[in-house]
């Protein structure tokens, strides 16, 4: 789900995740959220159970490393009437996006920045929405958390399991560092895929060019057309191999986190390529 320009944020968009039937590994809903007192003094308790669902979206798992994650305030998480999520009214004080910022620089080492936050008009209502971006870093709490659901010690580091925040053991926040700078070296460089896409199609042209008179003389086709089919061989063989080595990249990260279904999926898509690659390869030579 792509954050919209304000003028684009219309009620489908909106519809679209509040008729999601279950929380996600990067969606959150809060019925509501009391941050602070009929004082207005801060809620000690409920900023930090606040930070804690933050720092669990932002670090998220090996899945939404590349994701954006919301977590809206003013909807019910598990009623649901006309397949749609229950609305509860907004009648209390919510954190600006400064004071939002300031809590996290305090509670948590790195500092997340890019959360965006804003007050939207949903039919006869509103709910308020807190985009978190991908981020490159796993964040941990550099103070403790007394939060309403139980106290955290400093250095804690949470994660997103399903549709709860959980604590990372040590292997899960090795593993999402990991995941994440992979997705840092993703946008520092040119991708695998773009790479094998651009050599495979210069390979073959230039290899193409040199054999195209001998393949000319069997084959009852233009040399041109014929060169144009050498080409996209290249481009298709190599742009398969650089998706290929993505692929194995990511799963050596993501391969434990994956249903069987999913592993299935892939294994099967794999050794197609590499069937269809290989009669290329054969066609070609």
């Amino acid at each position: 789900m792509k954050w919209q320009k304000k003028s684009d944020r219309s009620e489908k968009w909106l519809e679209e995740l509040l008729k999601m039937p279950v929380e996600t590994d990067w969606l959150e809903f809060k019925s509501e959220y009391k941050l602070f007192t009929k004082e207005g003094k801060v809620a000690e308790k409920q900023r930090d159970e606040f930070i804690k669902d933050i720092l669990g979206l932002t670090n998220g798992n090996c899945h939404t490393i590349r994701k954006n994650k919301y977590l809206i305030i003013g909807v019910d998480d598990s009623i649901l009437e006309n397949n749609e999520r229950v609305l509860h009214p907004i009648n209390y004080r919510l954190p600006t996006q400064s004071e939002i910022s300031r809590w996290l620089k305090i509670a948590c080492d790195p500092v997340i920045v890019g959360i965006e936050c804003e007050k939207v008009a949903y039919k006869n209502g509103e709910i308020f929405v807190i985009k978190i971006p991908p981020s490159f870093d796993l964040h941990e709490t550099q103070r403790d958390l007394d939060a309403s659901s139980g106290y955290f010690r400093e250095y804690s580091i949470f994660m997103r399991q399903d549709e709860n925040t959980v604590l990372a053991s040590v292997h899960d926040g090795i593993t999402i560092e990991q995941r994440k700078h992979l997705f840092r070296q993703e946008i520092a460089n040119p991708p695998a895929l773009l790479i094998g896409v651009i050599t495979g199609g210069f390979v073959a042209f230039i290899i193409g060019r040199a054999n195209i008179k001998t393949v000319f003389q069997t084959i009852p086709i233009s040399e041109t057309n014929l060169l144009v089919i050498f080409t996209l061989l290249g481009i298709f063989f190599g742009g398969s191999l650089g998706w290929i080595i993505r692929q194995l990249t990511e799963v050596r990260y993501t391969w434990r986190y994956m249903t069987t279904k999913q592993k299935v999926i892939l294994f099967s898509l794999c050794i197609a390529i590499i069937i269809v690659v290989i009669a290329s390869f054969k066609f070609s030579h």
